[in-house]
C-alpha cells in the first residue's frame, strides 16, 4: 500500500507525502520483486539449472528474498554478505535453508562482491550467480512491477519520486516508468556518502 506520513509535516507543512510500504512483502523488503524477477526469467531461459546452487552477495534484504524465493524454486542458495550484517537478517536467511559465507566488514561490502566472483569464477557449472547490479531483470522489476502500483496509487499531481540507492534497481526502473506517464516527476536519489550508511545503501 501507499499511505501518507506525517514525517515531514513540521517543516514542509503543504506537502503531502506518501510512502510505499515494501515491508509488506513477504520477505519483508522492495528486494522481493527483482529477485522473484532474476530467478524465475533465468529458470524459465534455461540459464539456472536444476541443482545448481543460487549464488549472490547481500547486506541482507536481497539474501533474504534469495534465500526464501530459491527455496521455492527447489535450489540451494549461497549469500556472501559482510560480517556486520544484522542478526536478524542473518537468522532470517539461514531460517529458509541458505548457507552464508561473511566477509570483513572492515573491507567493506565490496569484498563480499569480489568474493562472490572469486567462488563461481571457481565453479560456474555449480552456481548460478544472479549478479543483481548487473541484471536487467533487476529493474525491469520495477519497471512493470513497483511503478506501475505507483501510477495507479498516488495523486496525479505527484511532484517528486524518492528512493534509497542500493543496486540502483528501484530507481532505475520507477523512474523510467515515471518520466514515460509523468514527465515533470522530479526523481530524487538518497545515497549517504558518509560513514555509517544505512544497511543495503551504496555511496
Amino acid at each position: 500500500p501507499l499511505v501518507e506520513t506525517r514525517l515531514f509535516a513540521d517543516s514542509y507543512p503543504k506537502a503531502k507525502v506518501l510512502a510505499k510500504l515494501e515491508m509488506f512483502n513477504p520477505g519483508g523488503s522492495v528486494k522481493d520483486r527483482p529477485v522473484a524477477r532474476m530467478l524465475t526469467h533465468a529458470q524459465a531461459q534455461g540459464r539456472l539449472h536444476p541443482g545448481q546452487t543460487i549464488l549472490d552477495s547481500s547486506s541482507g534484504n536481497a539474501g533474504i528474498a534469495y534465500a526464501m524465493i530459491g527455496s521455492l524454486l527447489g535450489h540451494n542458495v549461497e549469500i556472501v554478505m559482510p560480517d556486520n550484517a544484522s542478526r536478524e537478517r542473518v537468522q532470517r536467511i539461514m531460517a529458509h535453508g541458505a548457507t552464508i559465507t561473511f566477509t570483513d566488514a572492515i573491507l567493506g561490502y565490496d569484498e563480499a562482491m569480489r568474493e562472490v566472483k572469486r567462488r563461481y569464477e571457481s565453479s560456474p557449472e555449480d552456481y548460478y550467480f544472479a549478479d543483481q547490479y548487473s541484471n536487467a531483470a533487476n529493474w525491469e522489476a520495477h519497471y512493470d512491477g513497483t511503478a506501475a502500483e505507483i501510477i495507479s496509487q498516488a495523486p496525479a499531481a505527484m511532484t517528486h519520486f524518492l528512493a534509497g540507492v542500493g543496486t540502483g534497481g528501484t530507481i532505475t526502473g520507477v523512474a523510467r516508468r515515471l518520466s514515460e506517464v509523468l514527465p515533470d516527476v522530479q526523481i530524487v536519489c538518497e545515497a549517504p556518502t558518509e560513514f555509517p550508511r544505512g544497511e543495503g545503501l551504496k555511496p
